[in-house]
């Protein structure tokens, strides 16, 4: 791919506009599916620079889209996959493409930055820096770009690294003006929710502060087959979406279902990036393909945990790693945050340090100050001690904004009771 600049991120803004016109359904539409599949699988997928996954993975496409769209498929270690879609399909009926990704051995530069500065990125859904940052030694080829900042929408690209080479990327962010909320519900629960492939929780859950429009939304169970979708957001509503997830029937791929202790390890396949475990939900992972394969979980300042596991088809592989903490662990701490809702911006000691729900595997020991801040919700702060080797809980239900006048006659009020109403906390050692 090429550099982006501010006026390539003006470009990629207008198509993405274009293209979820596009694509949204007109009343009466049913769709037809476009399934993405790769090889190594688990490369990640835009659609019209929109975020929606990771292969294999299955697109509603609607007779009325006449497209085209831009397709880019992506895997840690591997040039980018890109072509052009043009959508020719019957309702009910599927259209495939084959990525075949090529490997890359050598190591380039990324530079990231962001307008408005200071936004929280990330790269391949590793640890969050603070914009401008520069990772240098990089491995060469596609690599997931995001970036996130209270009241702005979520920034999401794929870049291709050329060998020996520097990519700069200018994330462009856009005010959240009008935001709607998404209540998700499945049966059975438990699902893993990704909105525009971020993960935002497992059913039944309330996604708040999406921005309204059209957005694609997957769910992800294991035994059951992925659920996707196209949903469509108003400005102040709630978008309700319950969901019957459908058994395999005739599987022909498996499921891993994986925990990590602590959480927040990053999960590879044969080297291919999956996912990041959740504090108190398993990362699922769907069509697996049979056979044996090579897991790798990775968390600052603990030694990878490797294994090789067998897949079988229709059937579920559990892991359970307990992860080994290196030296440096033992001079700090373990913090995971989660908020009600999830999205929310943490700052520790006024650094952002990620999104909730969020888990840091290395918070120096001693006294810390919190502060959590989402878009249309009052910040809320807090002072916690973190003890070493030991795992603090921090659980925050933000409360929404209040109208001005009515924030005037409360404030002396709320200001005795709202610091320590929503908030629970313990440490285990």
């Amino acid at each position: 791919m090429q550099v982006w600049s501010a006026l390539l991120g003006g470009v990629f803004i207008a198509a993405f506009i274009a293209g979820i016109a596009a694509s949204s359904p007109l009343p009466g539409d049913q769709p037809g599916y476009l399934r993405i599949e790769s090889r190594p699988p688990g490369a990640m997928v835009t659609y019209d620079g929109m975020l929606i996954g990771m292969t294999p993975i299955t697109y509603p496409v609607y007779p009325s889209d006449t497209g085209p769209h831009a397709i880019v498929v992506s895997a840690t270690g591997h040039h980018s996959y890109t072509t052009s879609y043009t959508p020719g399909i019957s309702a009910g009926k599927t259209d495939y493409i084959f990525a075949e990704l090529t490997p890359t051995g050598s190591l380039g530069t990324l530079v990231v930055k962001s307008q408005p500065t200071g936004a929280l990125v990330m790269v391949d859904m590793g640890k969050g820096q603070q914009a401008p940052w520069t990772y240098q030694d990089i491995r060469a080829g596609g690599h997931l770009v995001q970036a996130f900042l209270s009241g702005y929408q979520p920034f999401a690209t794929i870049v291709d690294i050329p060998d020996g080479g520097i990519i700069t990327v200018d994330a462009l962010l856009h005010p959240l003006s009008e935001t709607g909320i998404i209540q998700a519900r499945s049966s059975p629960g438990g699902a893993d929710v990704y909105v525009d492939g971020i993960y935002r929780g497992s059913t039944a859950t309330t996604i708040g502060n999406v921005a309204s429009g059209t957005h694609f939304v997957l769910l992800k169970e294991v035994g059951y087959q992925d659920w996707t979708g196209l949903v469509d957001v108003r400005t102040n509503q709630v978008t309700p979406l319950d969901i019957t997830l459908s058994r395999y029937t005739a599987p022909e791929s498996g499921f891993i279902h994986v925990n990590s202790d602590p959480a927040g390890a990053s999960v590879y396949l044969d080297g291919v990036f999956q996912g990041t475990t959740q504090a108190g939900n398993p990362l699922d992972m769907t069509g697996i393909l049979p056979g044996e394969h090579t897991l790798t979980l990775s968390l600052e300042n603990y030694d990878d945990y490797i294994t090789r596991i067998m897949v079988t088809a229709g059937e579920t592989t559990q892991v359970n790693a307990g992860l080994t903490s290196s030296q440096s662990v033992r001079e700090s701490g373990i913090l995971q945050v989660i908020s009600n809702p999830a999205g929310a911006n943490v700052f520790i000691d006024d650094t952002c340090r990620g999104v909730t729900p969020l888990t840091l595997s290395s918070v120096p020991a001693g006294s810390h100050t919190l502060r959590l801040t989402l878009s249309g919700y009052q910040d809320h702060t807090l002072s916690y001690n973190q003890s070493p080797g030991e795992t603090s809980h921090i659980e925050v239900v933000l409360s929404p904004e209040l109208p001005k006048v009515a924030l005037e006659g409360l404030l002396p009020i709320l200001a005795l009771f709202i610091p320590g109403l929503f908030t629970t906390w313990r440490r285990e050692g």
